[in-house]
């Protein structure tokens, strides 16, 4: 130990008297490492941390499939998750669980709050426990007019009611109903995803109908039961039921994921390329730093060969070499932390919906674990062959003797820094062509006509409590006196009402029977449906292409009619007038259905992301089947945010105590959809960026150096007459070739590593022609500048000074 701290003080010293290249290398190593590391965070906190429950492995989330019917993963009929849960033998937990929009009043200002409609075992199959209170509903609260119980988020608890610790039996108002406080959630807790508060589900089960899919079923494993023993059971359980109830379960099976896995398999992709790529920046910069030092150990050579010439072994030479190598790395390491901790904060910042559990990021023991054996590895893996070279004896005998020319400047040196740069130019022609496929993805998802007119439109939320509004002419009354009102606002060219909004929701996916086109049993088609008012089309911009829209006349009492989009209407009609044609949502076979008529079709619209083509889709007339949420969106002349304070009034002035929702422009909906393709592509644009500015600077620094080498030789050639333009056509030429191999290898990688990319690009090719040509140019084009600078340096050598050279 007295040795090692011998080494590393001695080291700390050698790096302290060449302040500009110590200071170089920190930059360098704390760039490629505090990216490594600032990724590291997010993946752990996102991917690798556990579910903060106890044992979150146990975790299930049970869906329903039906893959021939378009669905292979679906929400669950509330019957069939009541069977699960009485059938079953895998799960000790099962619990049903669906977000809700609420409207809390009461002495504060009225606020739209989500909440959580759950069973009685939900609290209990997370192992949730209370701040205050019970963190549970008993099973009598759990029942269609049972007692009408509140648990709220720790968040609300303070935010809206100071920490009180007497909230606890205190009465809130939920909806125009009163509901009694029992217990407060732990901090955090907020699943399902941003829920403030808790109610009892309390399904009426004689209500329910067993083919609508409208919850989500959550489990906890009995110990010792793998997911596979889980999926078995659950499969056969399904399979009964299939048999059992043919008309609404046929064909559907049962799906067990563990919740974790589900929780972030949108984002696992994305990080998982992200990760990748600051490990190739981590390559670059460690490349460059390892160039910088078998650059530097040929200024000590001949301090090495004394120092081998008065005893100290090739061992002890390399051993030196290495603990100051990696002083310097763990120096680089520190930096990269603090760029790190504010890089994660950052990120973090930029969008934090758009990255599940972003709460639980940050530098913790294990990222600074990892740094610490990143900083290590690296520096022993990125020292060894510089100080091996260092030590060669036969050129420590040659500066001993002679003070030959510098080590680095011997075959072996050059073979070992060309070598480095070609894989520094190869590994940022890798990141850079994924860089540019994912921009190239992302200006084209960006470029996707959603189906409507974006600019210009508001958009608010709004959620009729059932207590005031308890049936369908009252909620339509209020929604007609709204549009009118907002109608007429200055500034206002339309205005319309939809539930939900499109790039918001899917709306209700129901199957139908089309009048006239038979379907195989469990093969009937579906549509996702969406409940507007008559201007919606036209607010919205959406294009009428066949028929009429809806109608004031369009109400309850009048002739059922339907709106479909041109997908349906390809699908259902094909080569065919779909308008007169009728079609139910009920069964077909039953006097009491109710059929509805076809009286427009109208353009495609994306429904929930942009890269997902429109699928099947129809429209209901509000005033004939109202629905107490919907939302407002406004058509304005101008910026839409500028009306937003105008549209309170009018909303207040009908109703002071409703309370108002989000209110955005559609642009910020439209944005909030890319959020997750943004985060990503700003960060590997970034990344990728940064290799290339890397790789410029040791493309620099190899050229600068082998010029610096080769003045002597120069300075001959110059003196036998050689132009300044031929000087520097041949060190350009040397550069350049080292760079061409580069980018050959570097093509050749990054047509592999494109492959990896195939599920993350929206309407580009892997081998898309235009990034293979326009990156590599780029590439060249900054290699080319890099090269230029120290040529043009070579150029103005003294023929009379570089004779006298050594």
């Amino acid at each position: 130990m007295e040795s090692l701290w011998k080494d590393v003080r001695f080291g700390l010293r050698s790096l302290r008297n060449n302040p500009a290249t110590t200071l170089v290398a920190l930059l360098t190593l704390a760039l490629g490492i505090g990216a490594n590391a600032a990724i590291f965070s997010v993946i752990r906190g996102v991917l690798l941390q556990p579910l903060p429950y106890p044992h979150p492995e146990r975790l299930m989330v049970v869906m329903e499939s039906n893959p021939q019917a378009g669905f292979p993963r679906f929400s669950v009929a509330p019957l069939n998750f009541r069977d699960w849960r009485e059938q079953n033998r895998v799960f000790e937990h099962l619990a049903a669980f669906q977000s809700m929009r609420l409207n809390l009043t009461g002495n504060d200002k009225p606020e739209a709050v989500r909440g959580g409609g759950v069973s009685a075992g939900f609290f209990a199959t997370l192992g949730v426990k209370p701040v205050l209170g019970r963190a549970s509903f008993h099973s009598e609260e759990d029942q269609p007019g049972g007692p009408q119980v509140v648990i709220l988020s720790q968040a609300i608890w303070q935010r809206r009611y100071g920490s009180d610790p007497r909230i606890l039996g205190r009465a809130i108002v939920l909806d125009g109903k009163s509901y009694t406080v029992v217990g407060v959630a732990p901090e955090g807790f907020d699943f399902p995803r941003k829920s403030e508060l808790w109610l009892p589900a309390a399904f009426d089960w004689a209500k329910e109908h067993r083919g609508a899919h409208h919850i989500g079923v959550l489990g906890r494993l009995r110990p010792g039961v793998s997911v596979t023993q889980a999926q078995v059971e659950m499969s056969g359980i399904a399979a009964r039921l299939a048999r059992q109830y043919p008309d609404a379960d046929e064909g559907w099976g049962a799906l067990v994921i563990p919740l974790h896995d589900l929780l972030v398999e949108d984002i696992r992709p994305a990080l998982s390329t992200l990760e990748i790529a600051v490990w190739l920046v981590l390559l670059i910069a460690c490349v460059n730093v390892a160039n910088l030092l078998l650059a530097r150990m040929g200024t000590r050579e001949r301090e090495l060969a004394m120092r081998s010439a008065l005893g100290a072994g090739r061992t002890r030479l390399v051993r030196q070499l290495l603990t100051e190598t990696v002083v310097l790395f763990a120096g680089g390491g520190l930096l990269g932390l603090l760029l790190a901790a504010w890089g994660t904060r950052a990120l973090v910042a930029l969008n934090p919906d758009a990255i599940p559990r972003s709460g639980e990021i940050g530098i913790d023991g294990w990222v600074l674990l990892y740094t610490a054996a990143v900083a290590v590895v690296t520096g022993v893996i990125f020292g060894l062959a510089p100080a091996l070279s260092a030590v060669s004896g036969r050129r420590m005998f040659a500066a001993l003797k002679e003070g030959g020319r510098a080590l680095a400047g011997g075959t072996r040196g050059r073979l070992i820094r060309n070598l480095l740069v070609l894989a520094e130019v190869a590994g940022a022609l890798v990141l850079l062509v994924a860089a540019g496929l994912i921009l190239r993805s992302f200006a084209r998802l960006r470029a996707v006509d959603p189906g409507f007119r974006v600019p210009g439109l508001l958009v608010v939320d709004l959620a009729l409590p059932e207590a005031k509004y308890p049936d369908d002419a009252r909620q339509a009354g209020f929604y007609r006196q709204l549009l009118e009102r907002v109608r007429a606002l200055p500034g206002v060219e339309r205005a319309a009402s939809v539930f939900p909004p499109p790039l918001e929701g899917r709306g209700f996916v129901l199957s139908f029977e089309a009048q006239g086109k038979p379907t195989l049993p469990n093969k009937a088609p579906s549509a996702n449906i969406r409940i507007v008012s008559p201007d919606f089309f036209q607010t919205l911009g959406i294009p009428l292409r066949r028929g009429r829209v809806f109608s004031e006349s369009d109400r309850e009492g009048s002739q059922p009619v339907f709106i479909v989009n041109q997908t349906m209407a390809a699908k259902i009609w094909p080569g065919e007038n779909p308008l007169g044609k009728r079609l139910t949502f009920d069964d077909a076979s039953k006097p009491t259905a109710k059929w509805y008529t076809v009286v427009g079709v109208v353009g495609d619209v994306r429904d929930a992301k942009l890269d997902q083509e429109p699928k099947s889709a129809g429209y209901w007339p509000q005033f004939e089947n109202a629905a107490p949420s919907s939302t407002l969106v406004v058509r304005t002349s101008g910026d839409p945010l500028a009306l937003a304070g105008a549209v309170r009034a009018v909303i207040r002035s009908l109703d002071r105590d409703l309370p108002i929702g989000r209110l955005r422009s559609m642009q910020d909906v439209v944005a909030a959809s890319l959020a997750q393709n943004e985060v990503k592509t700003v960060l590997i644009s970034l990344f990728a960026a940064l290799a290339l500015v890397l790789a410029a600077v040791g493309i620099y620094g190899l050229v600068s150096y082998s010029v610096s080498q080769r003045t002597h030789e120069i300075g001959i050639r110059m003196a036998l007459g050689a132009r300044r333009g031929e000087v520097m056509r041949m060190v350009v030429r040397q550069g350049m070739g080292l760079v061409l191999l580069g980018l050959v290898v570097g093509l050749a990688g990054a047509w592999f590593a494109s492959r990896l990319l195939a599920g993350q690009l929206y309407d580009v090719r892997i081998g898309d022609p235009l990034t293979y040509l326009f990156v590599p140019l780029v590439l060249a084009a900054v290699a080319l500048v890099a090269n230029l600078v120290p040529a043009r340096r070579a150029t103005w050598v003294d023929p009379l000074e570089a004779l006298r050279y050594e």
